[in-house]
């Protein structure tokens, strides 16, 4: 799969979490009603393109590559074409291999040092000039197999704890973090580049320069780490950025803003060294949990939006990634973050943008407790089935390669058997708006606290419920779970021009005598 492929890739009944279409009342009281048996005009659809499927290839701590440290060139030679044929062998045809992880290089850098965890040294050089994401690349594409570069844009180091911090005299010369301490800062013993600082920033994006400029990669992958995940008791020391650039600002949206800037700026680097380089990101699967008010999902996991600071709704709306690959790492059954809740909610954010959505697997996951019981038998077959009827979806990307080179608890043949055939999806790009509720009727009495509202649509035309976009199968079909107030609610659905509007009542709770 070439670079042109992957760009057109980018270019079950759904459910939204509830009350993110709720309202009691309404204030749409002169909307006009669509005709109930009004039918959309054919949409036209873009060119047909292959479903991605990739592999995330870890080399921190030497996790999937290499595996120790200090090999020799034909060793390193092997392992890389090991990591081809199992990728070929369960039907995928992308890897995201991981070529910076801590401000390293696992290829020729000027700007940074070569990984230790490929050399075994601090600083060292690449082992008998071999560069493995040159060879990757060359020996990948000689197969049919697209590769990512996947980047850690801002931690320095990991490892460190605050009885054993990490500082900055233990990297290698070299080092940016090392040579530009004012570019960084320190949290709970590690290092860190500090995005509130522009020059911090714009390191990253020459880092991405220098890998599309001098490989031919066929995108750039950035990973859900961009502040530091929290540590109790531990504060981010970026008091000296935030007084000179803060501006006013909370600081949890400065830094929310600094990481934006960064994503726009390394969007941009991507674009102008090379068009076709898709460039794209793979956040923690939870945005915000829903308040009521502030259009999370409805689950009450770990947060990425006030702990990472990471915003994807605002890339998708400033038009600065090309797609998003959310890690959802649980699964249907979970209680608190459910795997079809959390994929619908990204459908919904994504439906009509143009950015596409890919899902990240845990495959990982397989061959632990967690994964070894009835619910989750079959879990990734179930998980790319459910998918692949979302109107956004472009493709799955797996995590964990060690569990599916070793086929843990079977999930390399599930894998097999779903990418068994090639897959060509053929996107709606165009057509009428048109929306029709099939169920149920308006004005219709609810004795409860919510219900499924069903519907139909165009396929190429997004839809919302008071404003809050909904979750649709490729054929434009539609589920709804709202809640209701007592007394009269009103939802209005839109699509393009088009609108209806839904009545429904819940009696007033009885008072007791």
């Amino acid at each position: 799969m070439g670079k042109r492929a992957l760009s057109l890739i980018l270019a079950a009944l759904m459910l939204l979490p509830l009350a993110s279409c709720g309202g009691s009342g309404g204030t749409e009281e002169t909307t006009t009603d669509a005709p109930a048996d009004s039918a959309a005009a054919e949409p036209e659809y873009g060119e047909p393109v292959e479903e991605l499927r990739g592999i995330y290839i870890a080399t921190v701590c030497n996790i999937d590559f290499p595996s120790g440290r200090g090999l020799d060139a034909e060793s390193l030679r092997r392992e890389l074409d090991s990591i081809i044929d199992t990728t070929l062998s369960v039907g995928c045809n992308a890897i995201y291999f991981q070529v910076r992880g801590e401000a390293d290089a696992m290829y020729a850098s000027e700007i940074f040092p070569v990984s230790e965890y490929l050399t075994g040294s601090s600083g060292g050089a690449l082992p008998d000039g071999f560069d493995p994401l040159s060879y990757l690349v060359g020996s990948a594409h000689a197969r049919g197999v697209a590769v990512h570069a996947w980047i850690n844009p801002l931690r320095v180091t990991s490892g460190g704890s605050a009885g054993a911090p990490k500082t900055a005299d233990m990297l290698p010369e070299g080092s940016p973090a090392r040579t530009s301490p004012e570019l960084t800062a320190t949290y709970a013993g590690n290092i860190y580049f500090n995005a509130g600082e522009p020059d911090a920033r714009q390191l990253v994006a020459d880092g991405v320069r220098e890998v599309v400029e001098n490989y031919d990669v066929d995108g750039v992958l950035f990973d859900d780490y961009f502040y530091p995940y929290p540590v109790a008791g531990e504060e981010f020391d970026d008091a000296e950025s935030f007084a000179k650039y803060g501006g006013g600002e909370e600081i949890s949206d400065w830094r929310r803003e600094n990481i934006n800037k960064m994503v726009e700026l390394c969007y941009k680097t991507v674009k102008s060294a090379d068009p076709d380089c898709v460039f794209g990101i793979a956040p923690g699967g939870i945005w915000q949990n829903d308040d009521g008010e502030n259009g999370g999902s409805a689950t009450s996991g770990f947060e990425t939006y006030d702990s990472v600071y990471c915003d994807p709704p605002a890339w998708v709306r400033g038009g600065y990634v090309d797609y998003v690959a959310p890690q959802i790492y649980w699964h249907f059954g979970h209680d608190h973050a459910p795997f079809a809740v959390i994929a619908d909610w990204w459908c919904a954010l994504l439906d009509g943008t143009g950015v596409g959505f890919c899902i990240s697997h845990a495959a990982y996951k397989y061959g632990t407790d967690e994964w070894r019981f009835a619910e989750a038998v079959g879990e990734m077959t179930e998980q790319i089935r459910y998918a692949r009827e979302l109107c956004s979806f472009d493709g799955s990307i797996f995590y964990g390669y060690s569990a599916i080179k070793n086929d843990a608890d079977g999930v390399a043949r599930e894998i097999a058997d779903a990418c068994r055939e090639p897959i060509i999806y053929s996107e709606p790009v165009s057509g009428e708006g048109f929306v029709e509720i099939t169920s149920p009727e308006p004005d219709s009495v609810i004795d409860g606290e919510t219900v499924k509202i069903r519907g139909k649509s165009s396929p190429g035309v997004p839809v919302t419920c008071n404003g809050a976009p909904v979750c649709r199968k490729r054929g434009g079909d539609f589920t709804v779970t709202v809640r209701l107030s007592p007394g009269k609610n009103t939802f209005i659905f839109r699509s393009g021009g088009a609108k209806v509007r839904l009545v429904l009542n819940r009696p007033e709770a009885k008072q007791r005598s």
